[in-house]
């Protein structure tokens, strides 16, 4: 949902007025940067107004939206769910693309480095690292038997032009 949509839904739910336009760049700052928080905060004061626990729904808003992206006050867990879709992911990458890496350390950067997959899962780390020595020979023989099919074709393709050049040769030593 976007902030236009999520700000005229509560200004219809409330009856009221836009919010100042302070009050807004707040809100659409704290939005950016939390928007599943801030959602939440304006249904929790929608239904607050509705039940007539709250006259100012905007300075109520404004409130709740500060409390909601306050990390101490909103602390998270990670459930496990996002750690073992990671790990399947990361194991499918192995598999699939890691193979074909040359050095444990280029796996390690790729899933463990600043922009890897698993850097907020560094436990992980001896298991991936497992799983691509026991797949690397896997890789290195499909890298071995991609190298034969390429000098096979390169074979092929030189002895079809010698072949296909091969009458016109015989063409010229019959008419000289």
């Amino acid at each position: 949902m976007d902030w236009q949509t999520i700000r005229n839904t509560f200004m219809r739910a409330i009856g009221g007025d836009p919010p100042g336009a302070a009050l807004e760049d707040t809100l659409i700052q704290a939005y950016t940067d939390h928007p599943e928080a801030v959602e939440r905060s304006f249904e929790k004061i929608t239904l607050a107004h509705a039940a007539g626990k709250i006259h100012s729904p905007w300075g109520a808003l404004k409130a709740e939206v500060a409390k909601a992206v306050d990390a101490a006050r909103n602390p998270t867990h990670d459930t496990g769910k996002t750690r073992s879709t990671a790990l399947a992911r990361a194991e499918n990458w192995v598999r699939t693309t890691g193979i074909h890496y040359d050095r444990e350390s280029e796996v390690a950067e790729e899933l463990y480095g600043a922009r890897g997959s698993l850097r907020q899962h560094p436990e992980t780390k001896s298991r991936i690292l497992e799983l691509w020595n026991e797949l690397r020979p896997l890789g290195v023989l499909l890298e071995q038997e991609a190298d034969e099919r390429g000098h096979r074709y390169q074979a092929q393709r030189a002895a079809l032009k010698d072949a296909l050049a091969a009458p016109k040769t015989i063409a010229k030593l019959k008419s000289a």
